[in-house]
């Protein structure tokens, strides 16, 4: 009897293991995709620095609708020295999910766009290298801090801010929550098996998306209503204190290493342009940071120019076109303040001239 239950039990494991093979197989074979908790968590580490939690990790790579591939020095893109080489210009660009570029590839983002334009415009003259510090899930706080830590070493002649609106929704965003997560499993036995089974397994990484996708759409899409932070409730006189502080920090940074500062909103993805929620937002962001010295951009005015779902992926992410609306946007009010350019582009179209079918279509989230 007990070599038959034996027998039994090691029929059935057997069979469930052949069966999760199958599986695993399979999923890899149609390329399945379990979206940004796999993305963060090959890219994504908690680090001990207060101000900034988290940061991507060096050599990481995630494989989803796209490739992410950090390189050596924390950041997605081509490796440079930190030494600025004799005659290049310099961009570095802060900013959360949008700058690094979820859903669209390395080149597709805004920042790489923007140093192909850049070059372009500048012709045989020196040439600009950008520099993506974008990581998902960074608010305003945390982007200065990266620009403390980690781009002033690359000496940037410009930085970019991409203000999304959710930054207001401070410190705890969902990416914060993620490596939190992360870090608790790990003190344990059983969670660090269960991590290194999810780091490797198409499947349970699938399984454990699909259980938590409820909870991920309320806390990290949101779709419906996207900015329910208590600052999104506050009086406009109160939103522009915050910005202002904040932007003061910021421009009083940039002014002592004498480097020229861009702060760029970008809209929320929601709906018909006419009916749009946030103009009154958006306004408090430029006059604050306008107040503060810094260079501003509302992209608000580009992009109500495509009927919306052409230009994003979600929400919150731009697609290919909206980042080449972004990146033409950028050069244009950089050479029309004479940064990196002799002067404005002309015979060059607008940010309103772009067709989708000229850009590949991406699936997000």
């Amino acid at each position: 009897m007990i070599r038959r239950v034996l027998g039994t039990l090691a029929l059935v494991l057997g069979s469930l293991l052949v069966a999760l093979l199958v599986f695993e197989v399979g999923y890899r074979l149609a390329h399945v995709h379990v979206g940004t908790v796999q993305i963060n968590r090959a890219t994504v580490r908690k680090i001990a620095n207060p101000r900034l939690r988290f940061e991507l990790r060096p050599g990481g790579v995630a494989r989803s609708e796209v490739e992410y591939r950090i390189n050596a020095d924390g950041r997605r893109g081509p490796e440079v020295a930190v030494e600025k080489p004799e005659g290049v210009r310099r961009v570095a660009v802060l900013g959360d999910s949008i700058t690094f570029g979820y859903w669209v590839a390395e080149e597709d983002a805004f920042p790489r766009q923007l140093e192909a334009m850049l070059n372009e415009v500048r012709g045989e003259g020196p040439r600009v290298e950008v520099l993506n510090f974008g990581v998902p899930g960074y608010n305003l706080d945390q982007e200065i801090e990266a620009l403390r830590s980690k781009a002033l070493a690359f000496a940037p002649d410009v930085v970019v801010v991409a203000f999304c609106l959710n930054d207001l929704e401070g410190i705890f965003s969902y990416e914060l929550g993620l490596v939190q997560d992360r870090a608790t499993r790990e003190r344990t036995l059983f969670g660090r098996l269960r991590e290194g089974l999810l780091s490797r397994s198409i499947f349970f990484a699938w399984l454990e998306y699909r259980l938590a996708e409820a909870d991920a759409r309320r806390r990290f899409a949101q779709a419906r209503n996207p900015f329910s932070g208590p600052l999104y409730e506050q009086t406009v006189r109160e939103q522009k204190e915050v910005f202002l502080g904040k932007f003061t920090v910021l421009q009083a940074i940039l002014a002592s290493h004498g480097i020229d500062g861009l702060v760029v909103v970008f809209p929320t993805f929601t709906g018909n342009w006419e009916r749009y929620p946030h103009r009154g937002l958006h306004r408090v962001v430029m006059e604050a940071a306008a107040e503060s010295g810094l260079m501003t951009l509302d992209l608000l005015d580009c992009y109500s120019g495509y009927f919306f779902r052409d230009v994003r992926v979600d929400v919150i992410h731009p697609n290919p076109m909206g980042h080449r609306v972004a990146a033409h946007a950028i050069r244009d009010v950089l050479c029309h303040n004479g940064v990196l350019c002799p002067g404005p582009v002309a015979d060059e179209g607008t940010c309103r001239d772009y067709r989708k079918d000229d850009f590949p279509a991406v699936q997000g989230y």
